[in-house]
């Protein structure tokens, strides 16, 4: 088989035989060849075959020249490719070089792949497009330096935070500073939020908050909250995580139980009943009884369900009576399973 005049043959089906033969037994000197092929050739079938064939050889004798005569083709799959491919190979060097491109979309192309290669030196290349000019890049780096936890940049990107009101930008480093912040950073974050009131900066702010896992601040932060409707789902998905570490502290768990109680009487969260009785539930050893006695009939569809598991969990007989009486208000469904818990009774 000659795979030079099989690769540059007119014959669609001599070409992909040999690109299946390079591939399967990992024929890496023919990468140049492929890469040459794959400039010129406009067949999409023969395109994908090449793709697919370059990804599964070690193109690390591959010049970067080779790479950056795709990047400047004007087809954008080839840039697209030629940039995953660098990512695949780790050619640092060449992706870092792209950062200081004058097109602020090839910026962006290298900022992914130096991302998606997931080598902790390429955290320094991304890094510098803190100070891009284009918003958009300055956005995705906050974000990849977060994720790859470059916690050597936190202070910095705090610094972002004291000179911006974009909203999109803010909810990012939130985000990342989240996951790689420190003291400083937090002390940045929580100076500029006491000039941010507007309610659509709450949801990343608390985000941020119950991401940072400090009980007190988080439930002293809810109590506090003029925006309970935005963050409450965030706030029973948070006590619903740190349910074990709440329950250390006994004046705490007073605290989140009260609050969770005024939620349970106030329509508004309504749609948050069958969480915040669960909740209850997990929180308080005594007194769930008379709770659910106080609010059972006026109780929605979630609701009696969570009350229903409830009482069995307990095994609660007193509500028999109640039961039987509320029963029909609810769907079929929840008829049958008001109904099955009624015969288990009769076992307690």
């Amino acid at each position: 088989m000659d795979i030079n005049e099989m690769l540059f043959s007119s014959d669609i089906k001599d070409k992909l035989k040999a690109i299946e033969y390079i591939a399967e037994n990992k024929l890496n000197e023919y990468a140049k060849d492929l890469f040459k092929m794959l400039k010129y050739e406009n067949d999409t079938i023969i395109q994908e075959a090449i793709i697919s064939t370059l990804k599964q050889l070690d193109l690390e004798k591959v010049p970067n020249e080779v790479f950056l005569e795709l990047l400047q083709s004007e087809k954008l799959l080839l840039k697209e490719f030629a940039l995953s491919l660098l990512s695949i190979s780790k050619k640092l060097d060449v992706l870092g070089n792209l950062i200081n491109s004058e097109d602020k979309d090839v910026r962006k192309y290298a900022l992914d792949a130096l991302y998606r290669t997931k080598d902790k030196e390429a955290i320094k290349y991304i890094a510098k497009c803190l100070d891009d000019k284009d918003i958009n890049n300055k956005i995705a780096a906050i974000e990849y330096l977060g994720l790859m936890g470059a916690n050597e940049y936190a202070e910095k990107i705090a610094q972002i935070l004291k000179n911006t009101n974009n909203p999109f930008l803010i909810t990012t480093i939130l985000e990342s500073l989240s996951i790689i912040g420190d003291e400083k950073s937090d002390t940045i974050i929580k100076e500029k939020f006491k000039e941010i009131k507007s309610p659509h900066f709450i949801i990343p702010y608390a985000k941020y908050i119950f991401n940072k896992k400090d009980v007190f601040r988080s439930v002293e932060f809810f109590e506090k909250c003029e925006y309970k409707h935005l963050v409450i789902k965030e706030f029973l998905d948070y006590l619903h995580k740190n349910n074990k570490k709440i329950k250390l502290y006994a004046k705490l768990k007073k605290r989140v139980i009260s609050i969770l109680k005024d939620l349970l009487k106030n329509k508004l969260y309504h749609m948050y009943t069958n969480d915040i009785l669960i909740l209850i539930n997990l929180f308080t050893e005594d007194g769930i009884e008379e709770l659910l006695k106080e609010h059972i009939e006026i109780l929605n569809e979630e609701g009696i369900m969570a009350a229903v598991e409830i009482i069995n969990e307990r095994k609660l007989k007193s509500f028999k009576d109640i039961l039987q009486k509320i029963k029909d208000n609810y769907s079929e469904e929840t008829r049958m399973i008001i109904e099955e818990t009624l015969m288990e009774m009769e076992r307690w």
